[in-house]
């Protein structure tokens, strides 16, 4: 029986929604799609809303939280996030619940969490290390680069899920503005196909055999590309890579 399933609600601009089953545990992370489409994906897959456990945001950037108020007005479960979104869902019935970067903590019963500090343009970001008994999933995104406190929260992990967002060539010659292609290229804007592609080296040479590319641009790359930079660099080696669209794909197991 797998331990660690995921399903891609939605994913990139257009909004992002991860569901994660760790153990016994439903979880969502982000609130960046439409309530509908939450609630319709997790039926087809036959899942409800309502069994959610708890919910976890990265970031209070719209498409993140946009979803906020509909979807917690569905679920009983706790939403964690930074202090820095709380004002960005301060009209949700749900508790809240304000987290500490770098602290590890017990979310639900053996279910250990530590949210990490990444480098983005909001006031403050965060990805998440989830701890179920011996399984280890991260969860990475709206990252303007890789740094060695990121990559030692990844170590050992059984699953990433990594920022892909886009091919550097695409976005400097795409339709963008050269302001929004400099905050995109920025060390606090998102990580290309290329930075993708070396983090998931270097969790390779840390454990990790299991990798979702996440937050794909839809102006700026490709699935098709995101996935070949990656594969191409890993070339050889025992990996799973699948890359995540915007709006969602089946459910995966590990």
């Amino acid at each position: 029986m797998s331990e660690i399933r995921i399903l891609p609600l939605g994913s990139g601009s257009t909004g992002n929604c991860f569901y994660l089953e760790i153990g016994k545990y439903r979880i969502l992370v982000d609130l960046g799609i439409g309530y509908r489409r939450v609630r319709d994906t997790l039926l087809k897959y036959g899942r409800d809303l309502e069994s959610v456990d708890a919910i976890f945001l990265t970031h209070g950037h719209y498409d993140h939280v946009k979803a906020a108020l509909p979807v917690t007005n569905h679920v009983s479960c706790k939403v964690y996030a930074d202090s820095s979104v709380m004002y960005s869902i301060r009209n949700i019935r749900s508790e809240r619940s304000v987290i500490e970067i770098g602290k590890r903590f017990e979310a639900l019963e053996g279910l250990y969490v530590t949210a990490f500090a990444v480098p983005h343009d909001f006031v403050r970001t965060c990805g998440y290390v989830f701890e179920w008994m011996d399984k280890k999933l991260v969860y990475v995104t709206d990252c303007g680069q890789m740094n060695e406190n990121i990559l030692s929260m990844i170590q050992g992990a059984d699953v990433l899920i990594v920022e892909s967002n886009h091919d550097v060539d695409m976005l400097k010659n795409g339709p963008y503005p050269y302001p929004l292609q400099k905050r995109i290229l920025s060390k606090f804007g998102h990580m290309s196909n290329d930075q993708c592609a070396d983090t998931i080296e270097a969790a390779y040479r840390n454990g990790t055999k299991n990798f979702l590319l996440a937050h794909v641009s839809l102006n700026n790359n490709t699935f098709e590309t995101a996935l070949q930079t990656s594969l191409e660099k890993m070339e050889g080696k025992d990996v799973r890579i699948y890359v995540c669209h915007d709006q969602g794909d089946g459910m995966i197991e590990f």
